[in-house]
């Protein structure tokens, strides 16, 4: 069985330390909010955001924003259950690290003890009672078949479908899907900031010639309920999204010749798979600058689009992914962090 081993990822994490080449320093939202919540080692590691929730704000974007044969030829549907949690992140293990599926229980054995699933067992015939069964070789066959195309089950697909509807008919979001201004949907960006290049891609542009107002709304979808949005909003840094895609207004007046027009609040289209209740919200202005300088919450420090982006660059400059910038230039001093602390005084 050909093996891409996980020690090939590391080994290419190596040569990136190692290398003498120029890092192509171009950055994405994501890319920075990675940075900010995991640290450096994001920066030159393998993206590893793929998850149930993003799999659903994907499928809601394509089938909202792409014609059904950009979807036929980036999904597959799977007529059949996904497998339990567990099984699931082993297909998920299988198919990263495996070129070619594997076709005997040995096989899999191995796979499980080299990335320590269910390590508490350790009786064979146990972990073979958990996996060898229809639904997970029927599920792991599929996943090869359909190749780079991204697997869905018809659950998956139908919940997609549902917020899609809701998304399109209900009076709180269909106005800005369809309106009497020009819309332009999924609209790629590049802009400079500083060192760095900033791509992007923005759900929807709207332009409102009459006005001469330029909005622009990313969907978001998730697990939370409409009302709850706001802790997703600061766990995922969305803020930092508004600054970056703010940065994209000046590109997008000089591509479509907007001379004169303003930008309107940075907003989120929202909508939870829960309550299903599209909700519209607007970054205000000290959100804005909030993103951009920095702000504290109960005495927990947020960076900001500026000094993570300086962060960044002192990274790559001096080739650290390990220890950040702050303690490096205190010669590995760490103070713990005692804002959180209340003194009890008996």
């Amino acid at each position: 069985m050909k093996l891409m081993e996980k020690k090939d990822i590391v080994n290419k994490l190596t040569n990136v330390l190692n290398s003498n080449e120029e890092i192509d320093l171009t950055l994405s939202y994501s890319k920075i909010s990675d940075f900010d919540r995991n640290g450096a080692i994001a920066l030159i590691r393998p993206s590893n955001v793929d998850n149930a929730g993003l799999k659903l704000g994907s499928l809601v974007d394509d089938l909202l924003f792409n014609d059904k044969k950009y979807f036929d030829e980036n999904y597959y549907i799977f007529d059949g259950e996904k497998p339990t949690a567990s099984l699931g992140v082993l297909c998920d293990v299988i198919l990263k690290n495996y070129l070619t599926l594997p076709n005997n229980i040995d096989d899999i054995l191995d796979i499980i003890k080299t990335n320590k699933l269910w390590s508490n067992i350790k009786d064979s015939n146990s972990l073979i009672k958990k996996f060898d069964n229809s639904e997970f070789w029927s599920y792991l066959d599929c996943m090869y078949e359909c190749s780079d195309r991204v697997l869905v089950t018809n659950s998956e697909y139908n919940s997609a479908l549902e917020l899609v509807s809701i998304l399109k008919e209900h009076s709180y979001s269909k106005h800005i899907l369809d309106n009497e201004h020009e819309n332009i949907y999924q609209l790629k960006f590049e802009t400079k900031y500083k060192e760095f290049k900033l791509r992007g891609i923005i759900d929807i542009t709207t332009i409102d010639h009459k006005n001469k107002i330029v909005y622009l709304t990313d969907l978001k979808t998730g697990k939370n309920t409409a009302m709850e949005f706001q802790e997703s909003f600061i766990k995922w840094r969305y803020y930092i999204q508004g600054a970056v895609y703010k940065l994209a207004f000046n590109e997008i007046c000089k591509h479509f010749k907007l001379k004169g027009y303003t930008l309107a609040p940075f907003q989120f289209l929202y909508i939870s798979k829960s309550d299903k209740t599209p909700l519209l919200y607007k970054m205000t202005e000290k959100w804005m600058d909030a993103a951009n300088n920095g702000f504290s919450i109960h005495g927990y420090q947020y960076r900001g689009l500026n000094t993570l982006i300086d962060n960044i660059y002192w990274c790559w400059k001096n080739k650290e992914y390990n220890i950040p910038k702050y303690i490096v230039e205190n010669n590995g001093v760490v103070e713990l962090n005692d804002n959180f602390l209340t003194v009890v005084n008996e």
